[in-house]
Protein backbone atom coordinates (compact mmCIF):
# COMPACT_ATOMS: atom_id res chain seq x y z
CA UNK A 1 0.00 0.00 0.00
CA UNK A 2 1.10 3.35 -0.74
CA UNK A 3 2.08 5.85 1.76
CA UNK A 4 -0.88 9.03 2.15
CA UNK A 5 -0.42 12.51 2.69
CA UNK A 6 -2.96 14.85 3.49
CA UNK A 7 -2.01 18.34 3.42
CA UNK A 8 -4.52 21.85 3.60
CA UNK A 9 -4.38 25.56 3.64
CA UNK A 10 -6.54 27.45 5.70
CA UNK A 11 -9.69 28.33 3.94
CA UNK A 12 -10.06 32.28 2.87
CA UNK A 13 -12.53 34.56 3.26
CA UNK A 14 -14.12 35.97 0.32
CA UNK A 15 -14.59 39.33 1.51
CA UNK A 16 -12.68 41.20 -0.59
CA UNK A 17 -10.18 40.98 -3.57
CA UNK A 18 -7.21 38.38 -3.93
CA UNK A 19 -4.26 39.06 -2.86
CA UNK A 20 -0.51 37.49 -2.94
CA UNK A 21 -1.20 36.01 0.31
CA UNK A 22 -3.22 33.37 -1.11
CA UNK A 23 -1.37 32.68 -3.70
CA UNK A 24 1.43 31.98 -1.07
CA UNK A 25 0.05 29.13 1.37
CA UNK A 26 -1.48 27.06 -2.14
CA UNK A 27 1.40 27.23 -3.76
CA UNK A 28 3.31 25.88 -0.91
CA UNK A 29 0.60 23.48 -0.37
CA UNK A 30 0.67 22.37 -4.33
CA UNK A 31 4.53 21.98 -4.63
CA UNK A 32 4.63 19.53 -1.25
CA UNK A 33 1.72 17.61 -2.88
CA UNK A 34 3.42 17.33 -6.27
CA UNK A 35 6.65 16.07 -4.30
CA UNK A 36 4.83 13.63 -2.80
CA UNK A 37 2.95 12.61 -5.93
CA UNK A 38 6.42 11.94 -7.25
CA UNK A 39 6.83 10.31 -4.42
CA UNK A 40 4.90 7.80 -4.82
CA UNK A 41 2.11 8.67 -2.09
CA UNK A 42 -1.46 8.73 -2.16
CA UNK A 43 -2.29 11.91 -1.77
CA UNK A 44 -5.46 14.65 -1.00
CA UNK A 45 -4.57 18.29 -0.99
CA UNK A 46 -7.73 20.92 0.85
CA UNK A 47 -8.21 24.19 0.13
CA UNK A 48 -11.62 26.20 0.15
CA UNK A 49 -13.61 29.50 1.87
CA UNK A 50 -14.37 30.51 4.45
CA UNK A 51 -18.39 31.79 4.23
CA UNK A 52 -20.01 32.70 7.43
CA UNK A 53 -19.82 35.14 9.48
CA UNK A 54 -20.62 39.37 10.52
CA UNK A 55 -18.18 40.86 7.82
CA UNK A 56 -19.95 38.65 4.89
CA UNK A 57 -22.95 39.49 6.13
CA UNK A 58 -22.30 43.38 6.59
CA UNK A 59 -20.95 43.35 3.04
CA UNK A 60 -23.48 41.12 1.51
CA UNK A 61 -26.05 44.16 3.17
CA UNK A 62 -24.02 46.65 1.73
CA UNK A 63 -24.32 45.21 -1.79
CA UNK A 64 -27.80 44.77 -1.81
CA UNK A 65 -27.00 40.81 -1.81
CA UNK A 66 -28.05 37.95 0.04
CA UNK A 67 -24.96 36.70 1.28
CA UNK A 68 -25.07 33.41 -0.96
CA UNK A 69 -25.42 35.65 -3.76
CA UNK A 70 -23.07 38.11 -2.76
CA UNK A 71 -20.59 35.10 -2.68
CA UNK A 72 -20.70 33.51 -5.63
CA UNK A 73 -18.30 35.33 -7.63
CA UNK A 74 -15.94 35.77 -4.94
CA UNK A 75 -15.46 32.09 -4.87
CA UNK A 76 -15.21 31.84 -8.57
CA UNK A 77 -12.27 34.08 -8.42
CA UNK A 78 -10.78 31.95 -5.80
CA UNK A 79 -11.30 29.37 -8.28
CA UNK A 80 -9.86 30.88 -11.33
CA UNK A 81 -6.45 31.99 -9.53
CA UNK A 82 -6.34 28.62 -8.51
CA UNK A 83 -6.52 27.45 -12.53
CA UNK A 84 -3.82 30.10 -13.15
CA UNK A 85 -1.67 29.52 -11.06
CA UNK A 86 -1.83 25.06 -11.81
CA UNK A 87 -3.05 24.55 -8.35
CA UNK A 88 -3.81 20.92 -8.48
CA UNK A 89 -6.04 20.94 -5.19
CA UNK A 90 -8.11 17.77 -4.57
CA UNK A 91 -11.09 19.24 -3.27
CA UNK A 92 -12.47 22.82 -2.57
CA UNK A 93 -15.08 23.17 0.29
CA UNK A 94 -17.01 25.91 1.12
CA UNK A 95 -18.26 26.06 4.88
CA UNK A 96 -21.81 26.95 3.30
CA UNK A 97 -22.33 23.32 1.44
CA UNK A 98 -24.77 21.83 3.62
CA UNK A 99 -22.83 18.64 4.43
CA UNK A 100 -20.51 20.58 6.46
CA UNK A 101 -23.53 22.82 8.09
CA UNK A 102 -24.83 19.41 9.23
CA UNK A 103 -21.31 18.09 10.76
CA UNK A 104 -20.79 21.18 12.36
CA UNK A 105 -23.94 20.83 14.05
CA UNK A 106 -23.39 17.29 14.88
CA UNK A 107 -19.75 18.38 16.28
CA UNK A 108 -21.30 21.07 18.51
CA UNK A 109 -24.47 19.07 20.02
CA UNK A 110 -21.52 16.01 20.69
CA UNK A 111 -18.91 18.69 22.59
CA UNK A 112 -22.22 20.17 24.58
CA UNK A 113 -23.37 17.04 25.75
CA UNK A 114 -20.23 15.93 27.00
CA UNK A 115 -19.81 19.17 29.12
CA UNK A 116 -17.19 20.82 26.98
CA UNK A 117 -19.22 23.51 25.99
CA UNK A 118 -21.60 25.58 27.88
CA UNK A 119 -23.62 28.94 28.21
CA UNK A 120 -22.48 32.22 29.50
CA UNK A 121 -21.84 35.58 28.85
CA UNK A 122 -19.08 37.44 26.89
CA UNK A 123 -17.52 40.97 26.89
CA UNK A 124 -14.77 42.21 25.13
CA UNK A 125 -12.99 43.90 22.09
CA UNK A 126 -14.16 42.53 18.93
CA UNK A 127 -12.22 42.99 15.08
CA UNK A 128 -14.73 42.48 12.42
CA UNK A 129 -12.27 42.42 10.18
CA UNK A 130 -10.40 39.63 11.97
CA UNK A 131 -13.91 38.06 13.05
CA UNK A 132 -12.20 37.94 16.78
CA UNK A 133 -12.56 39.44 20.11
CA UNK A 134 -9.37 40.90 21.11
CA UNK A 135 -6.77 40.46 23.53
CA UNK A 136 -4.98 43.85 24.94
CA UNK A 137 -1.30 42.53 23.34
CA UNK A 138 -3.37 42.95 19.92
CA UNK A 139 -4.35 46.10 20.33
CA UNK A 140 -1.55 49.00 19.08
CA UNK A 141 -1.17 52.37 21.06
CA UNK A 142 -4.18 53.48 19.08
CA UNK A 143 -6.63 51.20 19.92
CA UNK A 144 -6.72 50.09 16.55
CA UNK A 145 -6.09 45.53 15.49
CA UNK A 146 -2.55 45.03 15.00
CA UNK A 147 -3.50 42.87 12.33
CA UNK A 148 -6.23 44.70 10.07
CA UNK A 149 -5.54 48.42 11.50
CA UNK A 150 -9.18 48.51 12.25
CA UNK A 151 -10.48 49.91 15.45
CA UNK A 152 -12.20 47.00 17.70
CA UNK A 153 -15.90 47.23 18.82
CA UNK A 154 -16.91 46.74 22.41
CA UNK A 155 -19.41 43.37 22.83
CA UNK A 156 -20.95 41.91 25.10
CA UNK A 157 -23.50 39.14 24.23
CA UNK A 158 -25.06 36.01 25.12
CA UNK A 159 -22.88 32.84 24.02
CA UNK A 160 -21.84 29.42 24.70
CA UNK A 161 -18.27 28.95 25.60
CA UNK A 162 -15.59 25.87 24.48
CA UNK A 163 -13.65 24.69 27.78
CA UNK A 164 -10.25 25.35 26.51
CA UNK A 165 -9.01 26.22 30.08
CA UNK A 166 -9.28 22.41 30.82
CA UNK A 167 -6.70 21.53 28.11
CA UNK A 168 -4.29 23.63 29.35
CA UNK A 169 -1.76 20.98 30.56
CA UNK A 170 -2.29 19.25 27.18
CA UNK A 171 -1.82 22.17 24.94
CA UNK A 172 1.49 22.49 26.69
CA UNK A 173 2.34 19.14 26.05
CA UNK A 174 1.90 19.69 22.15
CA UNK A 175 3.80 23.14 21.98
CA UNK A 176 6.85 21.10 23.34
CA UNK A 177 6.82 18.39 20.91
CA UNK A 178 7.76 19.15 17.35
CA UNK A 179 4.31 19.54 16.44
CA UNK A 180 4.10 23.06 15.54
CA UNK A 181 7.17 24.37 13.19
CA UNK A 182 9.78 26.38 12.70
CA UNK A 183 10.46 25.29 16.26
CA UNK A 184 10.34 29.17 17.50
CA UNK A 185 6.55 29.75 16.55
CA UNK A 186 6.04 27.42 19.69
CA UNK A 187 7.69 29.75 21.87
CA UNK A 188 5.68 32.19 20.31
CA UNK A 189 2.69 30.73 21.51
CA UNK A 190 3.64 29.65 24.85
CA UNK A 191 4.85 32.67 25.73
CA UNK A 192 1.74 35.06 24.48
CA UNK A 193 -0.94 32.26 24.31
CA UNK A 194 -0.91 29.46 26.71
CA UNK A 195 1.77 30.47 29.74
CA UNK A 196 -0.55 33.55 30.79
CA UNK A 197 -3.68 30.50 30.98
CA UNK A 198 -5.94 29.66 28.31
CA UNK A 199 -9.38 31.22 28.54
CA UNK A 200 -12.48 29.81 27.68
CA UNK A 201 -13.50 30.80 23.65
CA UNK A 202 -16.61 31.83 22.25
CA UNK A 203 -17.85 29.73 20.33
CA UNK A 204 -21.21 31.08 19.51
CA UNK A 205 -22.61 34.73 18.45
CA UNK A 206 -26.39 36.10 18.75
CA UNK A 207 -25.47 39.68 17.11
CA UNK A 208 -25.55 38.27 13.58
CA UNK A 209 -27.42 35.61 11.78
CA UNK A 210 -25.02 34.74 9.00
CA UNK A 211 -23.77 31.32 10.31
CA UNK A 212 -24.77 27.59 11.53
CA UNK A 213 -27.57 27.65 13.89
CA UNK A 214 -27.20 25.09 16.73
CA UNK A 215 -30.07 22.92 17.35
CA UNK A 216 -29.94 23.56 21.26
CA UNK A 217 -30.28 27.29 20.83
CA UNK A 218 -30.87 28.38 16.98
CA UNK A 219 -31.18 31.89 17.95
CA UNK A 220 -26.80 31.45 18.39
CA UNK A 221 -25.15 31.09 15.10
CA UNK A 222 -21.54 29.00 15.48
CA UNK A 223 -18.70 31.25 15.70
CA UNK A 224 -15.89 31.29 13.01
CA UNK A 225 -13.49 29.01 14.86
CA UNK A 226 -15.48 26.03 15.88
CA UNK A 227 -16.88 26.22 11.93
CA UNK A 228 -13.63 27.37 10.01
CA UNK A 229 -11.40 24.60 11.69
CA UNK A 230 -13.62 22.10 11.22
CA UNK A 231 -13.55 21.87 7.72
CA UNK A 232 -10.34 20.10 7.51
CA UNK A 233 -12.31 16.88 8.96
CA UNK A 234 -15.68 17.85 7.39
CA UNK A 235 -14.49 17.80 4.11
CA UNK A 236 -13.08 14.12 4.36
CA UNK A 237 -16.69 13.00 5.15
CA UNK A 238 -15.90 13.20 9.46
CA UNK A 239 -19.35 11.68 11.03
CA UNK A 240 -20.97 11.90 7.48
CA UNK A 241 -22.40 8.73 5.33
CA UNK A 242 -19.42 8.18 3.43
CA UNK A 243 -16.72 8.44 5.31
CA UNK A 244 -13.83 6.60 3.52
CA UNK A 245 -11.76 9.48 2.86
CA UNK A 246 -11.85 10.34 6.77
CA UNK A 247 -10.68 7.61 7.81
CA UNK A 248 -7.74 6.96 5.27
CA UNK A 249 -6.76 10.43 5.36
CA UNK A 250 -6.94 11.17 8.85
CA UNK A 251 -8.34 8.16 11.14
CA UNK A 252 -5.43 6.35 10.43
CA UNK A 253 -2.02 7.27 12.32
CA UNK A 254 -0.12 6.27 9.08
CA UNK A 255 -0.62 8.97 6.95
CA UNK A 256 1.05 12.27 6.99
CA UNK A 257 -1.10 14.86 7.68
CA UNK A 258 0.32 18.30 6.96
CA UNK A 259 -1.36 22.00 7.99
CA UNK A 260 -0.39 25.18 6.29
CA UNK A 261 -1.25 28.54 7.86
CA UNK A 262 0.07 32.42 7.71
CA UNK A 263 1.26 33.28 11.17
CA UNK A 264 -1.66 35.95 11.71
CA UNK A 265 -3.95 32.80 12.37
CA UNK A 266 -1.53 30.05 13.99
CA UNK A 267 -2.63 30.70 17.30
CA UNK A 268 -6.11 28.98 16.15
CA UNK A 269 -4.49 26.39 14.29
CA UNK A 270 -1.66 25.67 17.08
CA UNK A 271 -3.95 25.97 20.00
CA UNK A 272 -7.72 26.21 19.24
CA UNK A 273 -7.89 23.50 16.88
CA UNK A 274 -5.40 20.16 18.64
CA UNK A 275 -7.83 21.02 21.51
CA UNK A 276 -11.21 20.62 19.08
CA UNK A 277 -9.10 17.11 17.93
CA UNK A 278 -8.65 16.00 21.71
CA UNK A 279 -12.32 16.59 22.73
CA UNK A 280 -13.72 14.95 19.71
CA UNK A 281 -10.96 12.06 20.29
CA UNK A 282 -8.99 12.35 17.39
CA UNK A 283 -6.03 12.23 16.28
CA UNK A 284 -3.50 15.06 15.98
CA UNK A 285 -2.11 16.84 12.43
CA UNK A 286 1.37 15.39 12.01
CA UNK A 287 2.92 19.19 11.66
CA UNK A 288 1.41 22.40 11.08
CA UNK A 289 4.04 24.81 9.60
CA UNK A 290 3.60 28.56 10.13
CA UNK A 291 4.44 30.61 7.45
CA UNK A 292 5.42 34.56 7.85
CA UNK A 293 4.07 37.39 5.87
CA UNK A 294 4.63 38.72 2.36
CA UNK A 295 6.21 42.42 2.56
CA UNK A 296 6.51 44.95 -0.01
CA UNK A 297 9.45 47.16 0.55
CA UNK A 298 10.30 45.49 4.43
CA UNK A 299 5.91 47.18 4.96
CA UNK A 300 2.98 44.67 5.78
CA UNK A 301 1.04 45.15 2.51
CA UNK A 302 -2.34 46.26 3.02
CA UNK A 303 -4.78 48.17 1.13
CA UNK A 304 -5.11 51.36 3.31
CA UNK A 305 -0.65 51.48 2.00
CA UNK A 306 -2.22 50.93 -1.43
CA UNK A 307 0.97 48.37 -2.05
CA UNK A 308 -1.63 45.15 -2.26
CA UNK A 309 -0.08 42.82 -5.62
CA UNK A 310 -2.52 41.07 -7.36
CA UNK A 311 -1.74 37.91 -8.63
CA UNK A 312 -3.70 37.55 -11.29
CA UNK A 313 -1.71 40.33 -12.61
CA UNK A 314 1.24 38.66 -12.29
CA UNK A 315 0.77 35.47 -13.65
CA UNK A 316 -1.59 37.14 -16.80
CA UNK A 317 1.84 39.08 -17.64
CA UNK A 318 4.69 36.82 -16.45
CA UNK A 319 3.23 33.03 -15.96
CA UNK A 320 2.78 31.11 -13.43
CA UNK A 321 5.84 29.27 -13.32
CA UNK A 322 7.53 32.97 -12.39
CA UNK A 323 5.09 33.27 -9.54
CA UNK A 324 5.20 29.58 -7.86
CA UNK A 325 9.12 29.39 -8.41
CA UNK A 326 9.13 33.43 -6.80
CA UNK A 327 6.82 32.21 -3.97
CA UNK A 328 9.22 28.77 -3.78
CA UNK A 329 12.68 30.33 -3.38
CA UNK A 330 12.49 33.86 -2.19
CA UNK A 331 9.95 33.71 0.65
CA UNK A 332 11.32 30.94 2.90
CA UNK A 333 8.41 29.87 5.46
CA UNK A 334 10.71 30.31 8.80
CA UNK A 335 10.89 34.32 8.24
CA UNK A 336 8.68 37.34 6.44
CA UNK A 337 9.84 37.88 2.92
CA UNK A 338 9.57 40.52 0.11
CA UNK A 339 7.77 40.82 -2.62
CA UNK A 340 7.91 43.54 -5.09
CA UNK A 341 8.00 43.36 -9.76
CA UNK A 342 11.53 44.88 -9.43
CA UNK A 343 12.31 41.51 -7.01
CA UNK A 344 10.39 39.72 -9.12
CA UNK A 345 12.00 40.19 -12.73
CA UNK A 346 15.78 40.35 -11.23
CA UNK A 347 15.41 36.55 -9.78
CA UNK A 348 13.14 35.29 -12.57
CA UNK A 349 16.53 37.00 -14.53
CA UNK A 350 18.74 35.30 -12.47
CA UNK A 351 17.68 31.99 -11.52
CA UNK A 352 15.56 30.73 -14.31
CA UNK A 353 16.54 32.75 -17.53
CA UNK A 354 20.10 33.47 -16.48
CA UNK A 355 21.14 29.80 -14.67
CA UNK A 356 18.54 27.44 -15.47
CA UNK A 357 17.19 28.15 -19.27
CA UNK A 358 20.98 29.21 -19.72
CA UNK A 359 22.30 26.02 -18.90
CA UNK A 360 19.18 24.18 -20.76
CA UNK A 361 19.68 25.98 -23.77
CA UNK A 362 23.29 25.89 -24.15
CA UNK A 363 23.89 22.33 -23.50
CA UNK A 364 21.07 21.38 -26.59
CA UNK A 365 22.79 23.85 -28.89
CA UNK A 366 26.42 21.69 -28.21
CA UNK A 367 24.11 18.46 -28.55
CA UNK A 368 22.39 19.68 -31.75
CA UNK A 369 25.57 21.20 -33.33
CA UNK A 370 28.40 18.53 -32.10
CA UNK A 371 26.17 15.28 -32.67
CA UNK A 372 22.95 15.96 -35.14
CA UNK A 373 20.70 15.97 -31.33
CA UNK A 374 22.11 12.64 -30.59
CA UNK A 375 24.98 11.22 -28.34
CA UNK A 376 25.93 7.47 -28.85
CA UNK A 377 28.14 6.86 -25.87
CA UNK A 378 28.53 4.52 -22.99
CA UNK A 379 26.75 5.44 -19.76
CA UNK A 380 30.37 4.37 -18.00
CA UNK A 381 32.08 7.01 -19.90
CA UNK A 382 29.98 10.09 -18.03
CA UNK A 383 31.82 12.80 -15.92
CA UNK A 384 31.83 10.92 -12.05
CA UNK A 385 32.56 13.79 -10.66
CA UNK A 386 29.75 15.78 -11.59
CA UNK A 387 27.38 12.76 -12.01
CA UNK A 388 28.10 12.13 -7.51
CA UNK A 389 27.47 15.62 -7.32
CA UNK A 390 23.79 15.42 -9.09
CA UNK A 391 22.74 12.32 -7.09
CA UNK A 392 24.14 13.93 -4.23
CA UNK A 393 22.07 16.78 -4.87
CA UNK A 394 18.81 14.27 -5.40
CA UNK A 395 19.83 13.19 -1.81
CA UNK A 396 19.68 16.60 -0.23
CA UNK A 397 16.90 17.82 -2.29
CA UNK A 398 14.71 14.95 -1.10
CA UNK A 399 16.15 15.40 2.67
CA UNK A 400 15.04 19.41 2.59
CA UNK A 401 11.85 18.64 0.97
CA UNK A 402 10.55 15.62 3.65
CA UNK A 403 11.45 18.50 5.98
CA UNK A 404 9.37 20.92 4.38
CA UNK A 405 12.05 23.03 3.45
CA UNK A 406 11.13 24.11 -0.11
CA UNK A 407 13.49 27.04 -0.74
CA UNK A 408 16.72 25.68 0.80
CA UNK A 409 15.79 22.23 -1.85
CA UNK A 410 15.28 24.94 -4.56
CA UNK A 411 18.71 26.35 -3.31
CA UNK A 412 20.41 22.97 -3.68
CA UNK A 413 18.29 22.48 -7.60
CA UNK A 414 20.41 26.27 -8.35
CA UNK A 415 23.67 25.56 -7.13
CA UNK A 416 23.50 22.42 -8.81
CA UNK A 417 22.63 24.34 -12.36
CA UNK A 418 25.59 26.85 -11.40
CA UNK A 419 27.69 24.16 -10.84
CA UNK A 420 26.89 22.66 -14.72
CA UNK A 421 27.83 26.37 -15.92
CA UNK A 422 30.85 26.71 -14.53
CA UNK A 423 31.68 23.24 -15.76
CA UNK A 424 30.61 24.07 -19.09
CA UNK A 425 33.50 27.26 -18.72
CA UNK A 426 35.84 24.95 -17.82
CA UNK A 427 35.85 21.73 -20.18
CA UNK A 428 35.22 24.38 -23.03
CA UNK A 429 33.25 21.87 -25.50
CA UNK A 430 33.78 24.47 -28.28
CA UNK A 431 37.63 23.90 -27.62
CA UNK A 432 37.20 19.95 -27.72
CA UNK A 433 35.65 19.94 -31.05
CA UNK A 434 37.91 22.36 -32.80
CA UNK A 435 40.50 19.75 -31.01
CA UNK A 436 38.95 16.62 -32.43
CA UNK A 437 38.73 15.29 -28.95
CA UNK A 438 35.49 13.22 -29.27
CA UNK A 439 35.87 11.22 -26.93
CA UNK A 440 36.04 13.88 -24.13
CA UNK A 441 33.61 15.98 -25.72
CA UNK A 442 31.15 13.21 -25.93
CA UNK A 443 32.11 12.36 -21.86
CA UNK A 444 31.13 16.34 -21.34
CA UNK A 445 27.71 16.58 -22.75
CA UNK A 446 26.76 13.38 -21.85
CA UNK A 447 27.38 14.59 -18.11
CA UNK A 448 25.33 17.83 -19.26
CA UNK A 449 22.71 16.01 -20.23
CA UNK A 450 22.03 13.91 -17.64
CA UNK A 451 22.07 16.82 -15.03
CA UNK A 452 19.94 18.89 -16.84
CA UNK A 453 17.33 16.05 -16.75
CA UNK A 454 18.02 15.86 -12.90
CA UNK A 455 17.92 19.68 -12.39
CA UNK A 456 14.24 19.42 -14.44
CA UNK A 457 13.11 16.82 -12.56
CA UNK A 458 13.43 18.50 -9.44
CA UNK A 459 12.09 21.54 -10.39
CA UNK A 460 9.00 19.39 -11.90
CA UNK A 461 6.77 20.35 -8.40
CA UNK A 462 7.32 24.20 -8.91
CA UNK A 463 7.38 24.35 -12.92
CA UNK A 464 4.75 23.19 -14.06
CA UNK A 465 4.59 24.96 -17.04
CA UNK A 466 7.83 24.58 -18.09
CA UNK A 467 8.64 20.98 -16.86
CA UNK A 468 7.46 19.15 -20.26
CA UNK A 469 9.24 21.52 -22.16
CA UNK A 470 12.42 21.43 -20.42
CA UNK A 471 12.72 17.63 -19.92
CA UNK A 472 11.95 17.19 -24.06
CA UNK A 473 14.97 19.70 -24.56
CA UNK A 474 16.79 16.22 -22.56
CA UNK A 475 15.76 14.41 -24.91
CA UNK A 476 13.68 12.26 -22.67
CA UNK A 477 10.32 13.31 -23.64
CA UNK A 478 7.57 10.87 -22.53
CA UNK A 479 9.81 8.78 -19.95
CA UNK A 480 8.40 8.01 -17.06
CA UNK A 481 11.35 9.49 -14.41
CA UNK A 482 11.90 8.50 -10.50
CA UNK A 483 14.58 9.94 -8.70
CA UNK A 484 16.04 6.07 -8.55
CA UNK A 485 15.89 6.22 -12.41
CA UNK A 486 17.89 9.16 -12.30
CA UNK A 487 20.68 8.12 -9.88
CA UNK A 488 21.03 5.48 -12.21
CA UNK A 489 19.80 6.15 -15.55
CA UNK A 490 19.32 2.66 -16.09
CA UNK A 491 16.71 1.95 -18.37
CA UNK A 492 16.46 5.52 -19.17
CA UNK A 493 16.95 6.24 -23.22
CA UNK A 494 17.58 9.38 -24.62
CA UNK A 495 16.06 10.43 -27.55
CA UNK A 496 17.14 12.70 -30.64
CA UNK A 497 16.68 16.54 -29.55
CA UNK A 498 13.67 18.42 -31.91
CA UNK A 499 13.78 21.60 -32.29
CA UNK A 500 14.86 24.09 -29.74
CA UNK A 501 12.89 26.27 -27.28
CA UNK A 502 13.02 29.49 -25.38
CA UNK A 503 12.22 28.22 -21.51
CA UNK A 504 12.62 31.47 -19.48
CA UNK A 505 12.99 34.46 -21.74
CA UNK A 506 14.67 37.24 -20.01
CA UNK A 507 12.14 40.35 -18.55
CA UNK A 508 12.72 43.84 -18.87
Amino acid sequence: MPKKFYVTTPIYYPSGKLHLGHAYTTTLADVLKRYKDMQGYETFFLTGSDEHGQKIETKAKEAGLEPMAYLEDKIENFKNLWTKLRIDYSKFIRTTDHYHEQTVKKIFSFLFEKGLIYKGAYEGLYCISCEEFLNTDQIDEQGNCKISNNKPELIKEDTYFLKTSQFQTFIETILESEFLIPDYRRTEMLKNFVDPGLKDLSVTRISFKWGIPINEDPKHVVYVWLDALTNYITALGYLQEDDELFIKFWADPETEILQLAGKEIIRFHAIYWPIILEALNLRQPSHLLGHGWILSNSTKMSKSLGNVIDPLEVIDEFGADGLRFYISYELPTEKDGNFTIDLFKESYNAHLANNVGNLISRTNNMITKYFQGYIEGNINDVDLTMINLANESINQYQTLMDQYKISAAMRVVLDLSAACNKYIEETTPWNLDKEGNTKELTTVLMTLQRCISIISYLLKPVLVENYEDMIEQCGLENVELSFESLKTFTNLEFKKLGSKKILFQRLK
